[in-house]
């Protein structure tokens, strides 16, 4: 029996999707700290500076011509246009880049590293991508604790390399071809070996088993399979 269960696309585009996000957040406050805020400075600077120098009355004939020389925009400044608020922004986009960045790359770096993994039955044998590997006698108990809500299953085994776990999700992986290994792990262990939950069971003839099919992908006509199956 050959089953292979690949990652479920629709699952780990959105966590690239969000890394994305993140990543053009960081870049724009990365063009705000170093171009927008600091370029308002100077303006700031000018105003502040010439309050000191010039009496009320001159304050707004002044600010005109220097405002005309430079380009700027010959409004007085309001409060968070002055240099002490402008630096406050500044400060604000270093921290918002460090949190884009802190988020957005490891989400697509984990999006990077398992979007081609899989999980397979071959021959008896349930196989990952990452080379983990078991045979259901090798197996001491399957927690179906997150199975329910999260279609998470952690296969608890011992063999040679010692005690370990292997996780079954059929959220993050194809899910018809999951349940399917699911299904045959239940079918070829103690049942008092599956706890947190019960063991999965076809709809049709309420025993557990596993489906006849030889290979599985996540196809429609598998899902076909398993839609006839709950009929």
């Amino acid at each position: 029996m050959n089953i292979r269960a690949n990652t479920h696309n629709g699952f780990f585009l959105k966590y690239l999707l969000i890394g994305i996000a993140c990543l053009a957040f960081a870049a724009w406050s990365l063009y705000d700290g170093l171009v927008k805020f600091p370029g308002q400075l100077p303006r700031a600077a000018a105003w502040e500076k010439l309050q000191l120098e010039v009496s009320a009355d001159q304050l707004p004939d002044k600010w005109q011509e220097i405002s005309a020389q430079n380009g700027w925009s010959n409004k007085r400044p309001k409060q968070e246009e002055l240099t002490e608020a402008i630096q406050t922004k500044i400060v604000w986009q270093w921290i918002f880049l460090a949190i884009g960045l802190v988020v957005g790359l490891p989400l697509i770096l984990w999006y990077l590293i398992n979007k081609n993994t899989w999980v397979e039955l071959n021959d008896g044998t349930i196989t990952s991508s990452s080379g983990k590997q078991f045979k259901p006698d090798e197996v001491t108990k399957f927690d179906k604790k997150k199975w329910e809500k999260k279609g998470i299953g952690v296969v608890h085994y011992s063999n040679a390399a010692g005690k370990q776990t292997f996780v079954l999700d059929d959220l993050k992986y194809e899910r018809v071809p999951m349940d399917r290994i699911v299904a045959y792990l239940e079918s070829q262990i103690d049942p008092s070996k599956i706890v947190n939950g019960l063991p999965e069971k076809t709809a049709s003839s309420g025993t557990e088993t596993v489906p006849e099919i030889e290979t599985a992908t996540a196809t429609s006509e598998e899902t076909k399979f398993k839609d006839s199956t709950k009929s």
